[in-house]
């Protein structure tokens, strides 16, 4: 699904229980392993001599991981599970049947690794070309992933539900401003819980009988919508 020099390759199986035997894993998560994944393959490597291009600051290494799952399930909670525990920036290649679609969760290496949202394509045919690579250093080569998968994201989510904020609509946007998209990620969450509010508040207004209480409604919507422009 993404055109990768031949540079790059690894093709290396790794045993998913290299994944869980070294953590301090729970017999829920193990049993994600069990239930969902069939095999996971080390494809590719992509670093600034693989890539021939420079280093980054924060992205030194990305892997990317073929998961080949048992259905078209692939818990979120899973693929947490396997970032946290990898050293390195990871793409995932999920594949079932002939299709296929990649998943990635935009992290930045610091001193408490955070996870800031996940990314993901809907399932698409494995033969399909996704997007091509595009950054002079590692650090955009990372971003330049996050940015298109997020943009192929139509709302379709790992654990079948829609995401409170759509990931496609933060990529594309991050994508046409100067904002750096960790940034723009963290306003969005703060604007979708405003909008949160705002909307609970909004169905209050519709119940609610007193003139008096209903300006005041109107009031707080109002600096709410205020708040959320600052964002």
């Amino acid at each position: 699904m993404i055109n990768l020099p031949s540079s790059t390759f690894v093709g290396k199986v790794v045993p998913k229980e290299k994944f869980y035997s070294k953590c301090a894993v729970n017999t829920a998560t193990k049993n994600l392993f069990v239930k969902y994944v069939e095999q996971i393959v080390w494809q590719n490597k992509l670093t600034a001599q693989t890539m021939a291009a420079g280093n980054g600051l924060l992205v030194n290494e990305i892997d990317v991981f073929e998961v080949k799952m048992k259905s078209f399930d692939c818990p979120r909670k899973l693929f947490e599970f396997i970032d946290q525990n990898l050293h390195h920036h990871n793409i995932f290649v999920l594949t079932y049947d002939d299709k296929a679609k990649l998943f990635v969760n935009f992290k930045e290496k610091e001193k408490d690794e955070t996870f800031l949202d996940a990314f993901e394509t809907p399932w698409k045919p494995a033969d399909e070309p996704v997007f091509n690579l595009f950054g002079s250093n590692m650090d955009e080569i990372y971003e330049s992933i996050v940015r298109t998968v997020g943009t192929l994201n139509t709302n379709a989510t790992c654990d079948g539900g829609n995401q409170n904020i759509s990931s496609h609509v933060i990529a594309s946007e991050a994508k046409q401003s100067k904002t750096s998209l960790k940034d723009y990620i963290l306003q969005s969450k703060q604007n979708a819980k405003i909008q949160a509010q705002i909307e609970k508040l909004e169905k209050k207004l519709a119940n609610e009988k007193q003139f008096n209480r209903q300006v005041e409604i109107r009031a707080e919507i109002r600096n709410l919508e205020k708040e959320m422009g600052k964002c």
